[in-house]
């Protein structure tokens, strides 16, 4: 621990890992910082021409998403076509990969493994076209295990000023595969009110942190901050819906594409 100022406010940094504190701490510091990044991702809105759907990856009968997946999917197309909203481009994401590929490549889905050492197992992503063109209706669905063991944070990095309000953290995991060192970012955010810079500041002190740990390779997932991973170094690996997410900003509106990225520390 120890306080840093960021453009003249002054903040606590602390960095945790599990030879700190208890994997009951490390799971409640990684819920704070996503429960502030869910309000962040508040300030976005999804474009009109893209429909989010979350399955409930509980559901493990013939009806649900895991247990019949294209069949699934093909409901959801169905009530979406019946109110008269035809779809150009279908995107599955996914952790359950392993589970539901078959189901979705025999319906003539694309498969795409994105392949994360120290990301959740069996991550794919699944795209059909039944309708190919540049204005139709993109069908988006995520189903991922946030529980998933092999993600339980690792390390925690966090922000808070004198009252102990959060301002800023990052969390996620670190795993080794073929004799490298790889780390998986699950939520790295900031507060609105956060100075300006804090947010770079983080990053630096992640990559700072992650380096210190032998990671040579870092991934992530993100709807809304492509530019700012871009701007840190990271490149894009799989674009999967272009211009997914909206917001607007001194009048102007901005897109933001669901991405998955990269980065060699």
């Amino acid at each position: 621990m120890h306080n840093v100022d960021v453009e003249n406010f002054d903040l606590r940094f602390d960095r945790l890992t599990l030879a700190d504190v208890s994997p009951q701490r490390m799971q409640d510091e990684a819920a704070a910082i996503f429960e502030l990044f869910l309000r962040r991702e508040a300030e976005f809105g999804v474009h009109p021409s893209v429909v989010i759907h979350y399955p409930d990856i509980s559901d493990r009968s013939d009806k649900g998403f895991i247990g019949e997946a294209a069949r699934y999917i093909a409901a959801q197309a169905d009530s979406l076509a019946s109110a008269g909203r035809a779809l150009a481009r279908i995107v599955v994401l996914t952790t359950f990969g392993d589970l539901v590929g078959p189901s979705l490549v025999a319906a003539g889905f694309n498969p795409i493994l994105i392949d994360m050492p120290a990301g959740p197992d069996h991550t794919y992503a699944f795209t059909f076209d039944p309708m190919p063109t540049e204005r139709g209706l993109t069908l988006y669905v995520e189903a991922v295990n946030e529980a998933d063991e092999k993600i339980r944070p690792a390390f925690i990095l966090k922000l808070t000023d004198s009252q102990g309000r959060l301002h800023g953290g990052a969390c996620g995991s670190i795993h080794d595969r073929g004799g490298r060192r790889y780390a998986y970012l699950a939520t790295m955010t900031v507060a609105a009110e956060a100075a300006r810079g804090t947010g770079t500041f983080l990053a630096e002190e992640l990559f700072r942190f992650l380096r210190d740990q032998g990671v040579s390779t870092v991934h992530l997932g993100t709807q809304t901050a492509a530019a700012f991973y871009q701007k840190l170094g990271f490149k894009v690996v799989h674009r999967l819906v272009p211009g997914m997410r909206i917001r607007t900003t001194g009048g102007k509106e901005i897109r933001d594409d669901l991405v998955m990225l990269a980065m060699d520390l």
